[in-house]
């Protein structure tokens, strides 16, 4: 049965602390052995990772594949198999693919209806497909997905003025220091979301924008959108003294704001407080700098406080994104019922179209005379004779309820001798 092969496993920022998510913030050649690592456990597997989650979608080759598949992810983490389980939510079947269009409809974000987790969701089918991992299940499944994440969109307000994990960043600042206005503001990291940062800074009225990136010329682009300026990475250290706040988003796998980096910075500041905002997974500032005198750090969990205050603003048309959730869910089921009956028609197809030929041959053989437009002729009419009879038994097969389809097949397989397992 399909839907009791379908299997997530997934670690969030609602069921793991930092330091653990961080250990499962894979990059794509990370995700790539991990993929061939659980080829003998899955038969399709999309990994959809975020800055704040780590998914695994299984269609398994047992209804064991959770089982067999979690020391697999903690060995390829470098975490314990039991810390690993303690974080993770495993969930199979409908309920799996309901989570994964709550994820699509920005249900499970941090921030409740971001609109980046759509293209995410998107994302992740895409690289499964180029890494030859996914399949027609899984494929399926995320098409329902984002299908279910734009409906939330479109027919709600779940997302109407929606922020996102950069624009909780800035809201957290402002918390901490007030209005921004006049204040100077570094931004490390221009992907999305340090993009994203640096246009609600300027929004917020911070004087002073400046970027730094290891590529200057993303910097460079980015500063002239804003109208901010870029910081070579050498200067990183002198645009730290400057600054009043720095939010780092890089994608680096070692911090890039050690102690060792930031002593020196706050010692010159003399006691200058420097808010420092990692929104990075895995982070890019040692915690151990929040020590330092004058440094005062917050990570991506620090956003908790603003997520909370989304949701309130958002709990009315919650209900109604459910509904159309709901609704997805359902489609999803009865096209995954319907292709539990495709083993059982195909085989049927086969059997009568190989006894269709062998009779329809053995006729035409007899039939000596018969010229070769004769012979399409009977041919055709022993095809569509076929076809009629097959259509009536194959659609009710096809339209039956998961309880009736299970005993329509197992007596096809019987009466025709299928061989097959529906």
């Amino acid at each position: 049965m399909i839907l009791s092969h379908l299997t997530l496993l997934a670690v969030t920022h609602r069921s793991a602390p930092l330091d653990v998510r961080e250990r499962l913030a894979f990059d794509d050649a990370a995700l790539g052995a991990l993929v061939a690592d659980l080829q003998p456990v899955a038969e399709e597997v999309v990994p959809l990772v975020t800055c704040n989650r780590t998914e695994i979608y299984l269609l398994g080759r047992s209804a064991e594949a959770a089982a067999r598949a979690l020391p697999l992810i903690a060995a390829r983490a470098g975490l314990a198999e039991d810390t690993l389980a303690a974080h993770t939510r495993c969930l199979t079947g409908a309920d799996a693919a309901r989570y994964l269009f709550r994820v699509a409809a920005g249900l499970e974000s941090l921030v409740v209806g971001e609109p980046q987790i759509l293209g995410q969701v998107r994302t992740a089918a895409e690289w499964a497909r180029g890494a030859g991992a996914i399949g027609p299940i899984l494929s399926r499944l995320f098409t329902y997905a984002v299908v279910a994440g734009k409906r939330a969109r479109s027919e709600t307000a779940i997302s109407r003025g929606a922020g996102s994990v950069s624009h909780a960043a800035v809201e957290l600042a402002r918390s901490i220091l007030g209005d921004l206005d006049g204040r100077r503001a570094l931004v490390i990291g221009v992907g999305e979301m340090g993009q994203l940062v640096a246009r609600n800074l300027v929004a917020h009225g911070a004087r002073d924008v400046a970027v730094c990136n290891r590529s200057p010329e993303r910097a460079a682009l980015v500063a002239r959108e804003i109208g901010g300026r870029v910081v070579p990475w050498e200067d990183l250290d002198s645009a730290l003294y400057d600054a009043d706040i720095a939010v780092t988003a890089t994608g680096a796998r070692e911090p890039v704001l050690t102690r060792d980096r930031l002593e020196p910075v706050a010692a010159q500041r003399n006691g200058r407080p420097l808010l420092l905002i990692d929104i990075a997974v895995p982070r890019d500032v040692d915690p151990i700098a929040a020590t330092l005198p004058g440094v005062y750090l917050r990570d991506i969990d620090a956003l908790h406080d603003i997520r909370e205050e989304n949701l309130r603003e958002r709990q009315e048309v919650i209900p109604q994104v459910e509904a159309i959730i709901e609704e997805e869910v359902a489609a999803f089921t009865a096209w995954c019922h319907g292709r539990e009956a495709v083993p059982v028609i195909r085989g049927l197809r086969e059997r009568v179209e190989a006894v269709q030929q062998q009779e329809v041959e053995r006729a035409l053989r007899r039939l000596g005379h018969l010229s070769e437009r004769d012979r399409e002729v009977v041919r055709a009419l022993a095809h569509g004779l076929v076809n009629k009879i097959v259509h009536e038994p194959v659609t009710r097969l096809r339209e039956a309820d998961p309880e009736t389809r299970d005993d329509y097949a197992q007596a096809l397989s019987h009466l025709f001798d299928l061989n097959v397992r529906s």
